[in-house]
C-alpha cells in the first residue's frame, strides 16, 4: 500500500455492467488484504453520466481528496474500486490514466444478448426505465440498451495502458468455475490465494419491482436533481435521512424475488448478435480470445 501521502489506487474495476461486476467487488472485498469501500460505484473518473447522457457528473467535479476519502478507512496493502460507467463514457480511460499510469485494471464480459436483457431487467428495477419489453427498451433508449460495443470502450484502455496491466474476464467462465476466475483476479492484484466463504454466493441479483410506478418517481426526483444542478440539495437530504429512505424503498421494500426471468425473443436475440458481430469481431483479437459462442449461439 501506497502511504498516505503518496496514496493512489491499485486497482480499478471498470466494468461491463451485469456483467459479474458485483460478484468481484463483493467477494474482493472480503480478502483481508484488499479494501474496497462500502459503496460501489464511486463514478468519479468518468466526465459524464451513462444514465443521463450529456449530463456533467457532479462526481467528476470533486477533488481528489473527495475521493481518497472513500479510501481514508483503510488499512490494507492493496486498494481499489469499482464503478462500471468508466468502461462506457468517453475520456474515462485518459483520467485515470493521468490519476496512476501504473494502475491495474479489471474487466468482466458478458455474451451480449443476456447482457443487454439483464440490464433492461436491472434498469426497470431500479425505475430508470418502464419499457415492457427489451424490443421497446432498445428503441426507446438506444443509448443504454444498444451501446455496449466492447471493442470500442476497451480500447482507449489498450491504447494508453501496458496490457499486463488488464485482466479481462468472461461472465460465463466466471458462472463455471468461480474459484479459478477468483484465483485469477487475486493473483493479477497481487493478493494471496485466500477464498471468501460467499464466493458461490450471487451478489445484485436483479428483482422485480412490487411498482414500477414509486421507483420511477423515486428515481426520477434524483435524476432531476442531477440534471439540473442541484447537487446541492443532497447533502441536506441525506442529514434528514430523505436519500437513504428513497433507497431503501427502491431496492429493498418495493422489490421481490424475481423467480424466472422473461424468455429473449430468438429474433430479437440474432439481431443483437448481428448488430455487434464487427465489434466483437475486433475484440477478438484485441483481448486474443476466441469468442465463437457470443456470434454463433
Amino acid at each position: 500500500m501506497n502511504s498516505k501521502e503518496n496514496f493512489k489506487l491499485d486497482f480499478i474495476g471498470i466494468g461491463a455492467v451485469k456483467a459479474g461486476t458485483s460478484w468481484i467487488a463483493d467477494n474482493l472485498a472480503k480478502h483481508p488484504q484488499i479494501f474496497i469501500p462500502e459503496i460501489k460505484e464511486i463514478t468519479y473518473f468518468n466526465p459524464t453520466l451513462a444514465r443521463l447522457p450529456g449530463t456533467t457528473n457532479p462526481n467528476h467535479l470533486q477533488d481528489l481528496n473527495w475521493y481518497h476519502a472513500y479510501f481514508e478507512p483503510s488499512d490494507k496493502q492493496i486498494n481499489g474500486e469499482y464503478s462500471v460507467q468508466y468502461m462506457t463514457e468517453a475520456g474515462t480511460a485518459e483520467k485515470i490514466y493521468k490519476y496512476n499510469p501504473n494502475i491495474k485494471i479489471i474487466v468482466s464480459l458478458r455474451d451480449l444478448p443476456k447482457q443487454v436483457h439483464s440490464l433492461w431487467l436491472y434498469n426497470v428495477q431500479r425505475g430508470v426505465v418502464s419499457y415492457k419489453t427489451l424490443k421497446e427498451a432498445i428503441n426507446g433508449r438506444p443509448d443504454l440498451f444498444a451501446n455496449s460495443f466492447y471493442f470500442q470502450q476497451l480500447k482507449p484502455y489498450f491504447d494508453l495502458f501496458p496490457k499486463e496491466n488488464i485482466k479481462v474476464v468472461l461472465f460465463e467462465d466466471m458462472m463455471k468455475d468461480k474459484k479459478g476466475i477468483y484465483k485469477e483476479l487475486t493473483d493479477f492484484i497481487g493478493a494471496s490465494t485466500i477464498y471468501p466463504e460467499s464466493l458461490e454466493e450471487r451478489s445484485n441479483a436483479t428483482q422485480k419491482p412490487r411498482s414500477i410506478a414509486l421507483n420511477r418517481i423515486i428515481q426520477g426526483t434524483r435524476h432531476f436533481i442531477t440534471k439540473n444542478g442541484m447537487e446541492w440539495l443532497i447533502p441536506a437530504l441525506k442529514a434528514v435521512g430523505i436519500v437513504q429512505l428513497g433507497a431503501f424503498i427502491r431496492d429493498k421494500a418495493n422489490v421481490t424475488k424475481l423467480d424466472k426471468k422473461p424468455d429473449i425473443d430468438p429474433e430479437l436475440e440474432k439481431q443483437i448478435r448481428g448488430y455487434y458481430l464487427k465489434d466483437i469481431e475486433q475484440l477478438e483479437k484485441l483481448i486474443n480470445r476466441d469468442l465463437s459462442a457470443w456470434k454463433n449461439s
